[in-house]
């Protein structure tokens, strides 16, 4: 294939190299950056790709995302819209019953005040097959009564560990089950096949790619029994299908099944790579089941404790010893805390990190910890729709939550991504959160603890080069140089000389991945 020349306005390497106007790619990789006469007049045979005005930088990667998950949930009722309960029955009401379970998520009590509905509301518009909605943030499931049923769950049913059936006066089963409880219905539901799920997995790489996303770091899934993205994605690679760079996080039930094949941090290919073992320990905001060093205002409540630090060092050095890193979901500022302080003296890799998904509550007493090279996994755009949740249940403590600025100052490094399907995959989210502190009425006047506010071009470096030094793939990814991987996102307007406001408008004129044009508005 002839090498390519990408002419544009500008070329933003995030290196400290001298930027130009053109890039040069061949095989898939960048081999030269500069002046596109320059570049024109040393290889006259490139053929010639004119970009006009637009701008171009590394493409981006969403740092955390459910892929399948989040296909799946494209394609489910979608309560995020919802106001109020009633809101929620009735879109729930209006929904298709295709399947033998009725299914979605998104709902989010935040809306209106934290209440968590029943399984009575939800029988009075479904009724006639079991249903079972997974919450905005993921970490409660709201069932009907028939879900109960087949799930063989009553009141005699003892909460699991790490997990809480919600019950009523009487000591039933309400309807919502937080964290762990999730799993007594996730059980009983229809198994999903691997090829039911290609065709929408292969839909929402194209949405990605309308984002400028050319690579993820993939997540097991958290409730839904979707099958495992591994075996997914290796069957699009195979098909030639697969135009993301994927990490791929192992489950922590897995983890046996990972060492006993030898399977190890950094295993595979250009296009799919084994990541950390995902591990929990706690839950989230939304459903107050993140862990606090504190109660929750107006509370005795300090959330769930997924692991005990004992249990925690043990799956930890077990997993370093295998050669697989450590990825550990921790929200609460007690479970930040206990994760900066196990990883850091866990052994290193070579070839993966360890690091923390969220870091939501950052303990403002524990600074040193982020000198320890943990890669802090923050995803900006919950900060969107949870700082109202923030400052009613934690109180002063919101002031050290998604404290981006207190982390890179700490000289920690981020890697962003979206949680998608908690939170929408549009990185322009994530870049106006950052920046400027408010959702999407961009409220707060002002932004929420503007102190805490970062640059674009910092928050962009979380998406580029930050996610790839957590992936291990510092110099081929998140960079712009020769050697280089050739994904890059072309931009109609320069993100670095974007207003804060202007910021969600951003557009997307292309998507690059390995020197093919993926996607073109």
């Amino acid at each position: 294939m002839r090498p390519r020349l990408f002419s544009a306005a500008r070329v933003h390497t995030f290196t400290n190299a001298a930027t130009g106007n053109a890039l040069l790619t061949a095989d898939g990789r960048i081999r030269e950056v500069g002046e596109l006469t320059q570049l024109r007049r040393l290889h006259p045979d490139a053929e010639i790709v004119e970009l006009d005005d637009a701008v171009i930088t590394p493409g981006l990667t969403d740092a955390h995302i459910h892929i399948t998950e989040w296909a799946l949930a494209r394609t489910q009722v979608q309560l995020g819209i919802a106001g109020t309960i009633d809101d929620c029955l009735t879109i729930i009401a209006g929904a298709p019953r295709v399947g033998a379970w009725l299914q979605g998520r998104g709902w989010n009590p935040h809306h209106w005040g934290g209440t968590y509905p029943d399984r009575h509301q939800l029988d009075r518009v479904a009724a006639d097959r079991p249903a079972a909605f997974q919450s905005h943030d993921m970490h409660a499931l709201w069932v009907n009564t028939r879900a109960l049923e087949v799930a063989g769950i009553t009141g005699q049913t003892p909460d699991p560990e790490g997990g809480r059936i919600v019950r009523d006066a009487q000591g039933e089963p309400a309807g919502m089950l937080l964290e762990t409880a999730a799993q007594l219905v996730v059980a009983a539901m229809p198994h999903i096949n691997e090829t039911d799920i290609e065709a929408p997995v292969l839909d929402a790489q194209r949405q990605l790619h309308r984002y400028g996303i050319t690579g993820i770091h993939s997540f097991p899934g958290v409730h839904l029994p979707e099958p495992d993205p591994l075996p997914v994605l290796a069957g699009l690679l195979e098909r030639n299908q697969l135009k993301l760079r994927v990490l791929q996080h192992i489950a922590a039930d897995k983890l046996g099944d990972a060492v006993r094949l030898g399977l190890r941090s950094g295993f595979g290919g250009d296009w799919l790579r084994i990541g950390g073992v995902k591990l929990f320990l706690d839950g989230a905001l939304g459903s107050r089941t993140a862990w606090m060093r504190e109660p929750y205002e107006d509370s005795s409540d300090i959330g769930v404790q997924v692991l005990t630090r004992a249990d925690f060092q043990e799956i930890v050095q077990r997993a370093a010893a295998a050669g697989i890193a450590s990825v550990v979901h921790a929200i609460g500022d007690a479970a930040v805390a206990m994760a900066f302080e196990v990883l850091g003296a866990a052994p290193r890799l070579r070839t993966l990190p360890h690091r923390i998904e969220h870091v939501q509550c950052f303990p403002a007493d524990r600074a040193a910890l982020l000198r320890n090279g943990v890669i802090c996994s923050v995803q900006p755009c919950h900060m969107m729709t949870d700082w109202r949740a923030a400052d009613r249940h934690w109180g002063r403590r919101a002031a050290a939550t998604y404290a981006f600025r207190t982390l890179l100052d700490g000289g920690a490094i981020l890697a962003c991504g979206s949680d998608a399907p908690v939170e929408p995959a549009d990185p322009r989210l994530g870049l106006y959160a950052a920046v400027a502190r408010c959702d999407a009425r961009h409220e707060p006047a002002g932004g929420w603890h503007a102190e805490q506010c970062i640059g674009v071009r910092e928050v962009l470096d979380g998406y580029t080069s930050g996610a790839a030094q957590a992936a291990g793939a510092h110099g081929t990814q998140g960079v712009l140089q020769s050697g280089a991987f050739a994904d890059f996102a072309v931009w109609a307007q320069d993100p670095l000389a974007c207003p804060p406001e202007q910021l969600p408008g951003l557009e997307i004129a292309a998507t690059v991945v390995n020197g093919e044009v993926v996607w073109e508005a």
